[in-house]
C-alpha cells in the first residue's frame, strides 16, 4: 500500500525551541522522516506568532522558554487567530495540569521530550489528520492524575490555580512582591495572599521551597 503522504504535499511543520542545539537535533531528525518539510523555526513565543504567517505551517511543534509569551499563551493566541494550524506541545513539563492547560487552550497533542522517535513522527501525523495525540509518557501521566486518590494524605498539585501558577514562575526569576503586582496588575496583597495559599496548600513555609518543589513537580512554565 502506498503511503498516502508520499501522494500529496508534505505535512509543513514550524519547530519552537528555545534551545539551539535541541532545535537543530530536531531539524535533522524531523527531515528524515521524509514526508515532513520544515517551513520555519522560532526560539520564543514573538517568533513563532511573527513567523506564523509566512511560513504557513499545518503543525507547530511547540516548546518555549520565557521571559515573553509562554507556551500555553502562544497555544491560545495560535487557536483564536489561526485555528487551522494543529499545536502539539513537546515538553519535558508531564504535570498534568500543564498538560491540560495546553489541550484547553487548543493544543491538539502532546510529547514529552522523553518520547520515541516513532511517537514523535506518529504524533504529528496524527494530529495532523485532525485526531488528539499523546506519547506513553504523557497518557500515563493523565491516568494517573484520573486515578488519584485524594485520602493518601499527598499534596493535591490540581488544587493549584492557573493565577498561582504565574505567581510561583515570577518568583523563580527572582522577581519582587512589588515586581509581581506591576506586572500581574493586582495589589502586593493580592501576591502576598496568593503566595501564603501556596505555602498552605503545599505545606512549606518559604519561597526558596516552594521554587523547589514547582521545579521537581514540572510546575514552571518555562
Amino acid at each position: 500500500m502506498e503511503n498516502i503522504y508520499e501522494e500529496k504535499n508534505k505535512i509543513r511543520i514550524l519547530i519552537a525551541e528555545h534551545q539551539g542545539i535541541i532545535l537543530h537535533a530536531l531539524i535533522s531528525l524531523i527531515r528524515s522522516f521524509g514526508e515532513f518539510e520544515i517551513t520555519g523555526t522560532a526560539t520564543n513565543g514573538y517568533e513563532v506568532l511573527k513567523n506564523l504567517e509566512g511560513s504557513k505551517p499545518d503543525v507547530v511543534l511547540l516548546d518555549i522558554k520565557k521571559p515573553g509569551l509562554s507556551g500555553i499563551e502562544v497555544t491560545r493566541i495560535i487557536d483564536d487567530k489561526m485555528p487551522w494550524v494543529k499545536v502539539i506541545s513537546l515538553s519535558r513539563h508531564n504535570h498534568p495540569f500543564f498538560i491540560k492547560e495546553m489541550l484547553k487552550n487548543g493544543a491538539k497533542g502532546f510529547l514529552s521530550k522523553n518520547c520515541t522517535v516513532d511517537e514523535l513522527r506518529e504524533g504529528i501525523k496524527r494530529v495532523y489528520d485532525g485526531k488528539t495525540y499523546f506519547c506513553n509518557v504523557c497518557s500515563q501521566v493523565i491516568l494517573r492524575d484520573y486515578a488519584y486518590d485524594a485520602e493518601t494524605g499527598s499534596v493535591d498539585l490540581r488544587t493549584i490555580t492557573p493565577r498561582e501558577i504565574e505567581i510561583i514562575n515570577y518568583l523563580s526569576e527572582g522577581y519582587s512582591t512589588n515586581d509581581i503586582s506591576s506586572k500581574l496588575f493586582i495589589s502586593s496583597k493580592t501576591v502576598e495572599r496568593h503566595k501564603s495559599n501556596l505555602f498552605k496548600k503545599l505545606k512549606l513555609r518559604n519561597t526558596a521551597h516552594l521554587v523547589k518543589v514547582a521545579v521537581e513537580n514540572g510546575l514552571l512554565i518555562i
